[in-house]
């Protein structure tokens, strides 16, 4: 592509900003980047207190990308202060041991230092500030290189470091995308956003992550799913108290962080809910994200509540009855084989993709966008970009992923609609 190309990004996220990041490193010029909200995004699936930083995969792809990722993390100044190393305990109950096993496997071939497998007891005995039985913690790996970023300020980071070299962030009605225009000959020539506006492109990245599938018809290759966030508020006591425990994730139950300097313990939900609605202007019936931005009147649903209580007490069972002072319903893109979609469009000249996070994508955000690029400028290895091909009717039979439990309905759900409301405490953002 040559340097002048006019290049858009619909979506703002950690695939949308990183790819225009990388654009404009590489000497791209015309760089529009369009989002329904300002940087950083907070619908984003990336824009969030914390998320967390590994290389634990059982695909060496992921596994190198992740370590690739911590070294960015570790050493860039545009990062500088956000990445912190408490380390990390991964396990499983049932459906995803094969997932942690593959991952102990990967991590040793690549040279992951310090890797130790630990019984609940063992875990209890490093890390007293544990008090709960870890019922259900039937596989557990300790990666002291893994940590956490603060993911909603990298994001804005990177954003105005895009612009400071000549991005240009279009958000509000302007910039949120409803619909996608062709020329006659059926190739992608730019978009409508909701104000009415059009912008013209010789080149347009689908970056909208769990927007996307509602956007253009990806046969079936994308599905929003949410994962529910709460956050405890602790004492300065209770803060420096719980300051040793490190990130703790059952794949089945949900994760936790050590508390924030404020004092904000962060906690999620395992499970993933869906929200199968019709998108108005486009006439595609797929799941559409239903947020607490959008609807903030609306919560966390009792059921999701009592299953994030429950696995709380497994591990901190002191908290587990505390309040929580905020609650989030977070979306990703998620593929059958959690291999994101990173690629051109088969049929539509001009359109490509980057999204397909399933719910593992921010970590990368450092160097996302570099591959992002490798593809448009049809660089990018022939594995990976065979990893994150168009491939609309796939069939994936793999029992080695994480996160293989069910996705439930939101409708199915109880209690969720107006509950903010009605408990007096409308959503605060981030």
């Amino acid at each position: 592509m040559h340097p002048d190309t006019k290049i858009l990004i619909v979506g703002g996220g950690a695939f949308g900003t990183s790819t225009a990041y990388h654009l404009a490193q590489r000497g791209f010029k015309s760089l529009r980047v369009l989002d329904r909200y300002p940087v950083p995004s907070c619908e984003a699936a990336a824009c969030d207190i914390s998320k967390i930083i590994r290389s634990d995969y059982n695909q060496p792809l992921y596994s190198s990308m992740g370590m690739e990722s911590i070294e960015a993390w570790r050493t860039l100044d545009l990062f500088k202060d956000l990445y912190h190393v408490p380390g990390w305990i991964l396990s499983a109950y049932n459906l995803s041991v094969p997932f942690v096993e593959g991952s102990i496997e990967t991590s040793k071939r690549l040279g992951v230092k310090g890797l130790e497998r630990l019984t609940t007891q063992q875990i209890r005995d490093r890390f007293p500030v544990v008090t709960g039985k870890l019922d259900g913690w039937n596989i557990n790996v300790w990666n002291p290189t893994a940590g956490w970023a603060a993911a909603g300020e990298a994001l804005k980071r990177m954003a105005l470091a895009a612009q400071e070299m000549g991005v240009e962030y279009i958000p509000g009605d302007a910039g949120y995308v409803r619909k996608l225009l062709y020329s006659n000959s059926g190739a992608c020539t730019g978009v409508i956003t909701k104000d009415g506006s059009t912008h013209s492109a010789d080149v347009v990245i689908l970056a909208a992550g769990a927007w996307t599938s509602s956007l253009i018809d990806v046969g079936g290759q994308l599905l929003s799913k949410g994962h529910s966030v709460a956050h405890l508020q602790l004492s300065p006591e209770e803060t420096k108290h719980y300051s040793s425990l490190p990130i703790m994730d059952n794949l089945e139950f949900g994760y936790l962080f050590p508390p924030q300097k404020n004092g904000v313990l962060k906690l999620a939900h395992g499970h993933f809910v869906v929200n199968t609605k019709t998108d108005p202007e486009t006439g595609l019936t797929t799941s559409i994200p239903h947020t607490f931005v959008e609807s903030p009147k609306d919560g966390l649903p009792l059921e999701i509540e009592a299953a994030m209580r429950r696995d709380l007490k497994r591990v901190l069972p002191e908290l587990a009855d505390r309040p929580f002072c905020y609650t989030r319903i977070c979306w990703d893109a998620d593929t059958a084989d959690r291999h994101f979609l990173v690629t051109a469009h088969p049929d539509r000249k001009n359109l490509y993709f980057a999204t397909g996070g399933s719910a593992h994508g921010f970590k990368f955000l450092p160097v996302l966008g570099k591959y992002v690029v490798d593809m448009l400028e049809g660089k990018l290895d022939p594995t990976t970009a065979h990893s994150w091909r168009w491939r609309a009717g796939q069939e994936v039979n793999a029992k080695d992923l994480a996160h293989l439990d069910p996705v439930i309905e939101l409708e199915d759900l109880s209690g969720w609609k107006g509950r903010n409301e009605k408990e007096g405490r409308l959503a605060a953002k981030l």
